[in-house]
């Protein structure tokens, strides 16, 4: 047996240091802002306003804010059936888009897409989740950001959907109160082909009134193709008009013009895209056209993922307290400490080791070490 090794006692005083180190090192651990924290946190306080605004607007008028349906009364989570509900919706997807967290987890998502003061934000909404559309707003506001809004005024089940409040109302409340100045520039009926298939005629003229009385642009498209179309014609019309470049697109929503079609809306990651992957996707729509100009986009709609995404909920499902959460702080090791520690466990391992080894071959082995007769 080779007595060239380190002794039992050399090995435990190592491990023992080692251990008391690490914890020395674990306590430097502490709480940091996060990146942009100021920016996140005034997105975060915007979007509070503007549904408080909104929910002020609603008593108003006399309009009920359903405490079953909304339960922090954000004034945003519309009935589930009226003449202008478009599509299927859920209830929890809906109150949980009113999160204001969201408006840090937009902001984020912007900067890493370098979106700076002063850069255009192509934003393609509609009236199912007006919670992450007042995200979006608030964080282009946050940012400093110019979006060129175009939005299809119908909303599926528990989104925008009272008459007497579309999503086109709630915008203008928000610009009313000067939270922004952002305003849609073009809007369509939205539902099946863009054009309100599958509502009836009575829901189609209330969302006809709604578009003409916020002085927005109506567009009638005969075509989901043309619908893109028009769209990008806008985009790309308001960006030469402004001599800028369009940095990011984001989609809210389920809109058949801005997303394609469902499937599209599966296929495209939640959150931010750098680079859209050119796929076969089964029908074009703007985020498509968008993404093959090699333009960042945001994509949300995939409510639940995206909440898990950025920590807005926790494990058990909660939605965490607005402004808190690891959008807003972040643990940090102190680096000095750490480092200092690494290299005072490397040297006293090789110290120790040499000279136990050392000892053991010139001198006397330990008695555990002796070799039986």
């Amino acid at each position: 047996m080779s007595l060239a090794r380190a002794s039992t006692p050399a090995l435990v005083g190592l491990a023992a240091l080692s251990l008391a180190v690490y914890a020395i090192s674990e306590r430097s651990l502490t709480p940091v802002h996060a990146e942009a924290f100021r920016k996140k946190l005034e997105a975060v306080r915007l979007m509070q306003r503007a549904e408080r605004a909104i929910a002020e607007v609603k008593r108003e008028r006399g309009i009920t804010v359903d405490a079953r349906n909304d339960p922090e009364r954000t004034g945003v989570i519309g009935p589930q059936f009226t003449l202008i509900t478009t599509d299927r919706g859920s209830q929890a997807a809906k109150s949980l888009a009113a999160h204001p967290n969201f408006a840090a987890a937009v902001t984020q998502m912007m900067l890493q897409a370098g979106v700076r003061r002063g850069d255009l934000v192509a934003v393609g909404m509609t009236g199912s989740l007006p919670g992450l559309n007042l995200a979006a707003l608030a964080s282009c506001r946050a940012v400093g950001a110019e979006p060129i809004i175009i939005t299809s005024a119908g909303a599926s089940m528990f989104g925008a959907t009272d008459p007497n409040l579309t999503w086109l109302d709630m915008e203008a409340i928000a610009v009313q109160r000067g939270l922004w100045p952002f305003r849609s520039a073009a809007a369509s009926l939205g539902g099946g082909g863009d054009v309100g298939r599958g509502l009836s005629p009575a829901g189609r003229v209330l969302l006809d009134d709604a578009i003409e009385r916020n002085g927005v642009k109506l567009l009638d498209p005969p075509s989901v193709l043309e619908a893109v179309r028009q769209r990008v014609a806008i985009y790309d019309s308001i960006a030469a008009a402004r001599g800028r470049a369009i940095r990011l697109y984001i989609n809210v929503g389920g809109g058949v013009a801005s997303l394609g079609g469902a499937q599209n809306g599966r296929l495209i990651p939640a959150g931010l895209t750098m680079r859209l992957t050119t796929r076969n996707y089964p029908n074009r729509g703007v985020i498509n056209v968008m993404g093959e100009r090699r333009i960042p986009v945001i994509h949300l709609l995939q409510v639940e993922k995206l909440a898990r995404m950025f920590e807005i909920t926790d494990r058990a499902a909660n939605p965490v307290r607005p402004g808190s959460g690891l959008l807003f702080i972040q643990y940090r090791y102190n680096l000095w400490i750490v480092a200092a520690a690494a290299l005072l466990v490397l040297l006293v391992n090789i110290y120790v080791l040499r000279r136990d080894v050392r000892q053991q071959v010139l001198g006397h082995p330990h008695p555990e070490r002796i070799p039986p007769p």
